[in-house]
């Protein structure tokens, strides 16, 4: 009861007449790629990894930084007197009070205060020469970390054109359904005239048209029930992609492709799996862990820089400060750190053998699975060519039968059901055209 009440809210409220619309595929996943969210999160990370490729660069630069300082102590930070300069023997204490006196009767402090208050600034140039291969390995695994994220993005962006796909065909079967109903239903209302003026003259049986009457109701209820469904499929589809639209102009909005024009398997087929996105991203990690073993390793070694500072300082006020400059050369070679970067790097040498074994055994997987979709896809295709010939046989058996029935020598029951059982061999064809195409997207979608 609530699916019903929820389909008859649906068609209340579609409109009563408006202006149709037309929906291809390309136009569908064109908004999908524009609007659709895995896109626009797919994109995002793109350019987060260009935006650290180019931070990498920066490594291969000098480190130039600006220092400024200032101080004010309540205290010198330096404070000598006689004491500290003489000793405490008694020779020294003699001498401390003579100078003391002679300094109080000149003016002269008795003791030396400094680093009171000062200020200085400077400019600091560091270029490193050789860090282990760090930088160069460093900017070859952003790189790389791009190129990953660019197939990762191509791949989302299948994964959304796989699911818009499947639900732009499903809306396609739906209405292709509707098609079939619409011409049986036509052809039953063709066949309820006739029976009624033959039972008004006395030449059928009244059964007979309460037999058509009967399967006239269940028909137009099943149509019922597919236009609810066509309209959720649609809302489920706009939602998807972006595409702006009105409850009341659903019915309005029809999509233009055809399930009739599929390709054959022939024409798609495209065994090498070595090419496709999956497989590629596997190389991608099998190569980002040997850059990162580089990396391990270059914490063995030396590291060496060049730098030079320049600036002007003024420690103790109020004497003057003055220019100066200084150049400087490091060399770092670690020592306690050692025996760890050697266990990573065996770490990251275990992770590349693990890496290669991995995508041996996905390259192997892969190509089980391309075994596997195309032989449904073929599958696929000879059913559906077989449901296709015998639509054309039921075809021409209803041709005939109508022959028969202007005739006289079948009656309208005989007809009616040789005419439901076309409606279900085009159906069967219609279901078989729908797996066809699951199976050709599965395999295209492998390759992409």
């Amino acid at each position: 009861m609530k699916s019903r009440l929820l389909i008859t809210v649906l068609l209340a409220w579609l409109p009563l007449s408006a202006a149709a619309q037309s929906l291809s595929l390309e136009e569908c996943l064109s908004m999908a790629s524009e609007n659709g969210y895995q896109s626009r999160r797919s994109s995002l990370s793109v350019d987060m990894a260009r935006a650290q490729r180019n931070e990498a660069l920066w490594e291969y630069f000098p480190r130039v930084s600006v220092t400024a300082f200032g101080y004010d102590a309540l205290n010198p930070l330096l404070h000598l007197t006689l004491r500290d300069v003489l000793g405490n023997s008694d020779a020294a204490n003699v001498l401390r009070s003579e100078i003391t006196d002679w300094a109080y009767q000149n003016g002269v402090k008795p003791y030396y205060d400094a680093f009171r208050s000062g200020w200085g600034s400077s400019v600091s140039v560091i270029q490193p020469l050789f860090a282990g291969g760090r930088i160069i390995n460093g900017n070859r695994l952003a790189r790389l970390g791009a190129d990953a994220a660019v197939l990762q993005d191509s791949l989302a962006r299948t994964t959304l054109r796989d699911s818009v796909e499947n639900k732009y065909w499903r809306i396609v079967a739906l209405q292709e359904k509707r098609a079939i109903l619409n011409q049986t239903a036509d052809f039953l209302s063709s066949l309820d005239k006739d029976l009624s003026s033959a039972v008004e003259a006395g030449l059928a049986l009244e059964t007979d048209l309460l037999q058509l009457r009967l399967k006239k109701g269940e028909l137009e209820a099943g149509r019922y029930m597919l236009e609810g469904g066509l309209a959720l499929a649609k809302m489920d589809l706009f939602s998807e992609i972006g595409y702006p639209y009105r409850y009341q102009d659903l019915s309005s909005i029809e999509l233009s492709e055809s399930l009739e024009d599929l390709p054959s398997p022939t024409e798609i087929l495209r065994p090498d799996v070595s090419a496709t996105p999956q497989f590629r991203l596997l190389d991608m990690q099998v190569e980002a862990t040997k850059l990162q073993k580089k990396m391990a390793v270059g914490e063995l070694l030396p590291q060496v820089a060049i730098g030079g500072m320049y600036g002007y300082t003024a420690l103790s006020r109020p004497r003057p400060g003055r220019f100066n400059g200084v150049v400087f050369a490091t060399l770092q070679i670690p020592i306690t750190d050692m025996g760890k970067a050697l266990q990573r790097s065996k770490r990251y040498d275990y992770q590349v053998k693990q890496a290669a074994l991995d995508a041996e055994y996905l390259q192997e997987k892969l190509q089980l699975l391309e075994g596997k979709l195309r032989l449904e896809m073929e599958s696929a295709w000879n059913q559906m060519q077989v449901t296709a010939d015998a639509v054309e046989v039921a075809t021409q058996l209803l041709a005939q039968m109508r022959t028969q029935y202007a005739a006289g020598r079948i009656t309208a029951s005989e007809l009616m059901r040789v005419s439901l059982e076309v409606n279900t061999a085009r159906e069967n064809l219609l279901s078989r055209r729908i797996a066809y195409r699951k199976a050709l997207r599965a395999y295209q979608a492998l390759q992409s």
